[in-house]
Formats: C-alpha cells, structure tokens, sequence
C-alpha cells in the first residue's frame, strides 16, 4: 500500500495529527515520508511532524526503531541548530523517544554527543538545556571503543560544568557496562566539586547531578570510594538542609539513597566504619564524620563521636541538625521509600559483643520495689556498653526499671529517648508471651513515637517494638485496634503509620480477621504512590504467613502486582515480584493439598 504524501500534508497542515499518526502506524512508508517533512520550509509543519513522530515512536518495536536511527537521526540532529527555540525542544524530545532503548553504533552516539554540547555551548535559553539530560539518561552504546572514551574524556576537563556534567552522566553509562570502580570514584569526586562550587546555585544543572547520584547507590560500594562517597553525602546533605531550595527533596532522596549504600557496605564491616569516622575526624573531616556516623545508623556510635568531638573542641557541631526532616505523608516520593530498606545494625553486631540467644523467663516474684541509688546507674551502664544480655536481665530483678526505661522515653533528651527505646524493643524481642504485659507501660509513648514524623529511626522502631508487643500480649488487641483504626480513617498521616505497623506485625502471626480487613483497602494503597510501597510490605508480610488453603485472598491482587511490576521504581518492583512467586508458591501448595485429599 503506497503513501499519498499530499494527503499526509494536509493532515499536518490542518491540525490532524491523529490522522496522521494513524497512517505511519498502519503504513511503514507512511511513516518514513513522515521523517521527510523534516526538512519542509514550514517550521509549524516540522514542529506537527514531530509530534506525530514521537507518538508512532512511543509504541514501536526497537528492531524498527534501529532501522530509523541509522536512517534518520541525522534529519532529526540538523534541526539542532534552528534559531526557532519551540523546534528545537521538540527535536530534542523525539531523538530521545528514537534512541530510547536502542544500542547506537559508536559513530552515531558520539554524533549526538557532539550536537548537544554544541547546542549547550550556542547559549540557548534555559528551556532548551532543561530538555537534554532525559535523553542523555537513556542513552547507550553497541560499544566503547578508545574514540568515544576521548569524546567523554574531553568533556570532563571542559571548564564549564554543564558540559562536564553531560561527560559525567556518560561516564556513568560506561561505569554500567565497565563495573570499574575507579570510574565511580571519578564520578563521586568531579560531582563533590560541582556540588561544593558556585555551580550549586545553576539549579538544572544540580538536578541534572541529583539524578546521576539517583543511579550511583545500585553498586556495591568498595573501601577505595568511602572517601568521595563520604565528600558527596556532605554536599549532598548541605542541599537538602537548606530551609529554601527548590530541590531540596531531590536531594533528600539522593542522601538517603547514598546512606543506604554506605550503611549496606558497613553492615558487615562495622569495625570498618569506626576506623573510617576516626580517620575523618582527624583529618579535620567534622561533617563528613558526622554525616557517615549517622549513615552507618547506630545510636552508640553516635554517642561516641559526641565525645570524640568535645574533646576536638567541636562540641559546637550538632549532630542532630546533620539529621534530615522525616517524610510527610502526604507527598512521598518514589525514590524516598527506599529508607525502609535500611535496616540498623544492633549493637552486637557494631561492638563486637557476644549475640546473646537467651530468652527471658520472668518469674512472677520480681520486685517492684523502687529502684535503689544505684540500680539508675547500672541501667545506664548497661546501656551504654550495649550488654544485651545483662539488659535482659533487668526487668527480672526489678520491673520498676521499666519503668525508669518509658519515663526517659517521655522525658529523655533525643539520645536518652533513643537509648530508652533500644531496650524496650531488645526486651520485646526476647520476653515470652507469659511476661509480655510488663511492657503495657510504654505503649503510650510507643504510639506517640510510631506516629512521629521526627525520626524516621524511632518511628520505625516503635512501630516494630508494638507489633512484637502486639503479637505476644493479651492486650496486643487494643493496639492492633487503634492501627486498625488508622487505617480506615483515610487520613494518610495515619495511613502510612498503621501500614509501617502492620508491615511488622504480619512478620509474626497470621491473625486472619486484621487480615481481611486490612486487605478490603489494600487495593487502593497499592495504586496510591505515596503508600505503595509500605502496602506492599504489608502485603508481602499476610501473603507469608497465610496458610496454603488461604490462598484465594490474593487473586484479587495479581494484577496490580503485575501493573507495578511493569512499571513502578525499581525498590516497589522488587517485592511486586517477591510476592507474585510467594503467592504462586500458596495457589501450588493448595493445588497439592486438594490433590492428596482426593486420593
């Protein structure tokens, strides 16, 4: 079927596109005459073309795409160069729906590298530039030959930093296909630089940097980069602190994505970490100290550097302000989820200590005689030192201590509350359930805590000290109850909290009833973006723990699941996929069990 190109004109011409369109998808010459009209005199008709271009492209299969690519990306490049803004920024947005996906031949990528540091260097106004790092984000080549490494090379020693940032978001392309760490060090120095200069201020330039640090976290860290990833995280940080930056939240996302990736590297080096915080401090390094000590997540180390810095004479510098805002519910972002991930090291684990298996078992002749002079101190000890087992131990010899542990949790400083509420949630884990009722005291400040937007670290563990609670107590109902509650209300600043609560508690006991209820909304959760992803840990934690027979519960959830693993950010991918295999493991196991029945 041969194309009318006068037919197709007067489409463009009259404001028809979708006829247009409809012609290139149902007709591959329709679609090439299409790519001539790219060098019509009309400007408006070549602004019309490439709409209707980046349509078809939208939905068509890579193989055909390549095909255009060595056909038409230079028809496409040309048009660079146009002294007409609005047609150059739809140049730029259909070469990135060409390229989208498709390997380019060496020859090809250097091209368009070249025309868009060309097109940076012309001075164009700002709309223009903003358009480039989403096409360079989805850039890749066949190959890296020595040719395109000295194209990036010389970029990177260009004195302007957006075309030293271009270098850096290519560089971080070949670091995917190379794996070479000495590339990442590379992209973690030139950035602190970019980030620690007047270039702060150029803010499409430091989104542009936000971004690339967005992708850097994926690799595993090494010993040689902690340094520049502890310079970076500082810089980074200096953004997302300040009360009126426009990409203030980007940058809160970056840090916590980088702590993420330092805090995975130390989990099982944390002697490492106390070596390399001192190594800081005495080069004179106070915030990047201060910032990796707070990535690393363990309150006593933190302690620790509050002495290390006094005796520095920095007794000025407060950690506490080193801290980022908790999240509001009411917006969170995708790449913010990720700090669920970051599971804190106990203890045990930072100092060394022997991990303590004992369990408690509290006899009902504890006294509850007040606490003597001294037992105040013996508990701080046993605090500080992180002596889990002589912890344990406490509420045996006296439960008034408890009760010292939740007055510090209502009345303590930060470091006495966190203290305080690291004992109570080490004594939840280890008590049986017939000596579970001594923590009734706490739930209060508990719930207080697990609907604080403060801290995210004491958030989290409260939520997690009350399911244990919860799972173990007679009086688990009422707290289970009150989340229940939160959850139905539709208020997302209790949603969230109840979901973070829930996530926890399905980790312990299959508790049928709360299921049902909480999965008669899951649903709704699963589509919102600011609570997918704590309802998928909720999901994941009822999915485990449901008996085979259980299994129909979950059918109406597999094509959201399936949804979100298609097309949600990678950390709500990942468990959309865990839980699609666990429930296909459930369905299996029930098949089987009917199977033996009928025999």
């Amino acid at each position: 079927m041969s194309c009318d190109i006068e037919v197709l004109r007067e489409y463009l011409g009259s404001w028809e596109i979708k006829k247009a369109i409809e012609l290139a998808q149902e007709n591959d010459e329709c679609l090439q005459m299409l790519f001539k009209f790219l060098h019509d005199r009309d400007d408006h008709i070549k602004i019309r073309t490439l709409l209707a271009l980046r349509e078809v492209l939208e939905v068509l299969p890579n193989v055909k795409k390549l095909i255009l690519v060595k056909k038409f990306l230079d028809d496409l490049l040309r048009l660079l160069k146009s002294d007409n803004d609005n047609l150059v920024i739809h140049a730029i947005r259909t070469i990135g729906k060409l390229i989208e996906g498709v390997p380019l031949p060496p020859e090809k990528f250097i091209k368009v590298v070249r025309a868009f540091t060309d097109l940076l260097k012309s001075g164009k106004n700002e709309f223009i530039l903003i358009e480039i790092p989403a096409v360079l984000n989805g850039m890749k080549a066949t190959s890296y030959p020595p040719r395109l490494m000295d194209v990036v090379s010389g970029l990177l020693r260009e004195n302007n930093p957006r075309l030293k940032a271009i270098g850096l978001r290519l560089l971080l392309t070949i670091g995917a296909h190379s794996k070479s760490p000495s590339i990442l060090k590379t992209l973690f120095s030139e950035i602190t630089e970019i980030l620690s200069s007047e270039s702060k201020n150029d803010f499409p330039l430091v989104e542009f940097v936000l971004d690339i640090l967005l992708e850097i976290p994926n690799y595993s860290m090494e010993e040689e980069l902690i340094d520049e990833v502890a310079r970076v995280l500082t810089a980074v940080k200096n953004l997302a602190l300040r009360e009126k930056l426009i990409l203030r939240e980007k940058a809160k996302m970056v840090a916590e994505r980088l702590e993420l990736a330092i805090h995975d590297y130390y989990a099982q080096n944390p002697e490492k970490a106390k070596e390399k915080i001192h190594e800081l401090l005495i080069n004179e390094r106070f915030y990047e100290a201060i910032d990796l000590a707070l990535a690393v997540g363990d309150t006593y180390v933190l302690k620790w550097l509050t002495d290390v810095l006094e005796k520095f004479g920095k007794e000025t510098l407060k950690i506490n302000e080193r801290v980022l805002p908790g999240p509001k519910y009411v917006s969170v972002p995708p790449e913010k989820k990720a700090q669920r991930y970051l599971r804190l090291p106990t203890l045990s684990q930072f100092r060394g200590t022997k991990r303590s298996a004992m369990r408690i078992k509290l006899n009902e002749s504890a006294s509850w005689h007040r606490l003597s002079e001294q037992e105040p101190a013996d508990l701080e000890e046993t605090i500080k030192t992180g002596n889990e087992e002589t912890l344990l131990e406490v509420p045996e010899k006296n439960i008034k201590a408890v009760l010292e542990l939740v007055n510090r949790l209502k009345n303590g400083g930060n470091f006495e509350k966190m203290d305080a509420l690291w004992a109570l949630s080490k004594i939840a884990e280890q008590i049986g359930p017939e000596m579970a009722d001594i923590l009734e005291p706490a739930i209060g400040e508990l719930l207080k805590l697990a609907h604080s937007k403060k801290n995210k670290w004491m958030r989290q563990r409260a939520s997690k000290t009350l399911a244990i609670f919860a799972s173990k107590s007679r009086e688990g109902s009422k707290i289970v109850r009150q989340f229940l509650e939160d959850y139905l209300s539709g208020d997302m600043e209790r949603v969230v909290p109840a979901l973070e609560f829930f996530s926890y508690y399905f980790e312990r006991v299959w508790d049928e009833k709360t299921a049902r209820v909480i999965l008669s909304r899951l649903k709704d959760y699963l589509k919102t973006e600011e609570t997918r992803f704590d309802a998928l840990l909720t999901l994941k934690g009822i999915v485990g723990l449901a008996p085979p027979e259980k299994a129909g519960l979950f059918a109406p959830f597999v094509e959201v699941l399936k949804e979100i693993r298609e097309s949600a950010p990678p950390q709500d991918k990942k468990l959309a996929i865990r839980i699609l295999e666990e429930i296909a493991l459930k369905v299996k196991a029930w098949q089987n069990e009917e199977e033996l029945d009928e025999t």
